[in-house]
């Protein structure tokens, strides 16, 4: 079971974390008990807008060509619309450099900071930890959420105590726990939510530079999620081909942006043997006009596409594990499942209010115990 990847819950810090994006502060109008709630007109609106009959790759039993065509035919389109074709081309015939520091010994395991250039101009700082000992040992991708120093969170290198009583109470350290339990972790910096992103200099943007950095992607046919995903295969491009690592067992975890990141990723990429995006798992947008996460996960006419959990349903059958805090699950994972869920190499579970999607074959993933 994936509950058993680590000592520590890898997991558990994710219920103590926000959830994917923001209450509203600006509501259009107030239900009898306080609630935000649009008018009537605007829900109907909504409700024709996101139609799940104009959806073309969500999953239905019907598709033509049945799962396997669907999981081909969605998945390159998926990779169009987030906008990795439009970085390929637009990066060219650039190789990325990766740049290593010295090793500091950290008792059972060494840690190194790096930095990769993904694309010109574009270098990712990340962390490396390695087991001592002789690999060749799986590997641990570990992207982080809206936190400006995520990378060094995950990697257990505080800036102060404060940082680091917070990190400890809240078992953020995910990459210190992965190193510990025999995976080679990589903690990287998410572009926009970190740095490396178009910081919003101006402030014509609220001062919210994951925004900047979605619009100056848009202006340019990207997205910002299309960037960390192409980041995060760029590392497990370099990642792979250490002498250290086994290629065949992949990890990639994240919480919040991280976890939106993790969800696309391993949707694009069929490398990753086992994705737990935490806190970033639900509809993208409730019936209700609700838009659950940071608009920096903004993927223009996804709704032309799918939804999420057809996202989330291009993993199987490989494994997938998703944890929310404790709220409701929105409609319509909770009231009846989309048919991609209801098929029998993807499971939903709810536990404690927490739904988790799992493929539910029981091959190995080559994971420590």
């Amino acid at each position: 079971m994936i509950y058993h990847i680590l000592r520590r819950s890898l997991l558990k810090h994710a219920a103590l974390a926000l959830i994917v994006g923001s209450i509203p502060t600006a509501l259009s109008a107030q239900s009898s008990n306080g609630a935000a709630k649009h008018p009537e007109q605007v829900r109907e609106f909504l409700r024709r807008l996101y139609d799940e009959s104009h959806r073309e790759y969500t999953f239905r039993d019907n598709y033509p060509g049945g799962f396997e065509r669907w999981r081909r035919d969605a998945r390159g389109e998926l990779r169009r619309l987030i906008g990795l074709e439009k970085i390929r081309s637009q990066v060219g015939d650039h190789k990325p450099q990766v740049r290593l520091d010295e090793a500091t010994d950290v008792g059972n395991y060494t840690r190194r900071k790096g930095f990769i250039e993904t694309e010109p101009n574009v270098r990712i700082p990340f962390w490396l930890l390695k087991p001592k000992g002789r690999g060749r040992f799986p590997l641990a991708i570990l992207p982080h959420g809206h936190d400006g120093r995520g990378h060094d969170t995950y990697a257990g290198v505080y800036h102060d105590d404060a940082h680091k009583e917070k990190t400890l109470a809240q078992e953020r350290d995910v990459a210190v726990q992965a190193v510990e339990h025999g995976f080679l972790a990589i903690a990287p910096a998410t572009r926009g939510l970190a740095v490396n992103g178009v910081p919003d200099v101006f402030g014509r943007h609220g001062k919210r530079d994951c925004r900047s950095q979605l619009m100056h992607c848009l202006l340019a046919g990207r997205t910002a999620i299309g960037e960390r995903v192409w980041d995060l295969q760029r590392i497990i491009d370099w990642a792979v081909a250490l002498p250290d690592v086994n290629s065949e067992h992949i990890l990639m975890m994240g919480n919040s942006g991280g976890g939106m990141a993790t969800l696309y990723t391993a949707a694009c990429d069929e490398r990753i043997t086992v994705a737990v995006p935490s806190c970033s798992f639900s509809t993208i947008a409730s019936p209700q006009g609700r838009i659950y996460h940071c608009d920096c996960n903004m993927v223009p006419r996804i709704f032309e596409w799918g939804d999420l959990y057809d996202v989330a349903g291009l993993t199987a059958p490989r494994h997938l594990q998703s944890r929310r805090s404790s709220w409701p699950l929105p409609a319509p994972l909770g009231r009846g499942r989309p048919s991609l869920l209801q098929r029998p190499d993807v499971a939903v579970r709810h536990e404690d209010s927490e739904p988790e999607v799992m493929a539910a074959d029981s091959r190995k993933c080559g994971v420590p115990r």
